[in-house]
């Protein structure tokens, strides 16, 4: 797996370094007046950089980090809004890297998430949209230019597909955070420009746990216990059913005898989760 070059972050963690990066760029927008829009949020982003926020190192989300959220997620989307002022109230704020070309660029305050959203595209950081998220009296409120909202250059599908999208972003960010806080979660430091191999991996993917880091700064990885190696230390309780025996009979005959397995508690079990062959 080659973790790529991705421009936004080499701007972001070099606040000292005037101008723009190399390779960060806007992306080209339907209403030429969005233009203007997109250089002014960029703008934003670059007075925030001066700033030097603590941003950490970039976290690049695993499929199985992912999947750990989903499981999650249910029981965070009751409490979001307890979540955003949580956040808020320690001024969360950080640069993802997802496996779909996506780095959000994040950063809570004022009850409210900000989100610079950019797509990775033939080593280019293309920046498409900004937009705020907060919760009034505990309903979402997205809160974005108009005309970004409405430009099909920057964004695809109906406006109501448009406005859910982006929503969920948001929403993945917050339930990130939770469950990078609460949760089992394994966190892996890959410097940059040597191949690192990922431990506790099983032998037959020996080759797809070795990862390179091309971005120019250390990367960590987001990852957790649950799919790394399944663990489930908990008492299972089992139903009585019936299952087949295989057996011989004395001419070395095999056949199925139906027997029936009394209830009984199963006390957990380890196995080896499948490992994810793309990021």
């Amino acid at each position: 797996m080659i973790i790529k070059k991705r421009p936004i972050i080499t701007w972001l963690l070099n606040p000292d370094t005037p101008g723009f990066q190399d390779g960060l760029t806007l992306a080209k927008p339907k209403n030429f007046m969005n233009l203007q829009i997109l250089k002014d949020d960029l703008k934003y982003l670059k007075d925030i950089r001066a700033m030097k926020p603590k941003w950490g190192l970039p976290e690049l989300v695993m499929p199985s980090f992912k999947m750990a959220m989903e499981k999650n997620t249910p029981a965070f989307e009751k409490i979001m809004p307890e979540l955003f002022k949580e956040f808020s109230e320690t001024d969360e704020c950080g640069i993802l890297m997802l496996g779909n070309n996506e780095t959000l660029v994040y950063g809570f305050g004022d009850g409210q998430l900000n989100l610079w959203f950019f797509i990775e595209q033939n080593s280019h950081s293309v920046f498409h949209f900004y937009a705020g998220y907060e919760y009034v009296e505990n309903h979402p409120k997205l809160l974005m230019t108009d005309s970004i909202l409405h430009d099909d250059n920057l964004l695809a599908g109906t406006i109501q597909n448009r406005i859910y999208e982006i929503g969920i972003r948001f929403r993945f960010i917050a339930i990130y955070l939770a469950v990078k806080k609460h949760g089992k979660v394994e966190t892996v430091i890959i410097p940059q420009g040597t191949y690192t191999a990922i431990e506790g991996t099983p032998l037959e993917y020996v080759e797809k746990k070795k990862v390179i880091n091309q971005t120019g700064q250390e990367v960590i990885i987001m990852d957790s216990k649950w799919f790394r190696k399944i663990i489930n230390d908990n008492d299972i309780p089992v139903k009585g059913h019936y299952r087949m025996l295989n057996k011989k009979n004395a001419d070395g005959e095999r056949y199925q005898k139906k027997i029936y397995i009394e209830p009984y508690i199963r006390h957990g079990y380890h196995r080896n989760a499948k490992i994810e062959d793309n990021i």
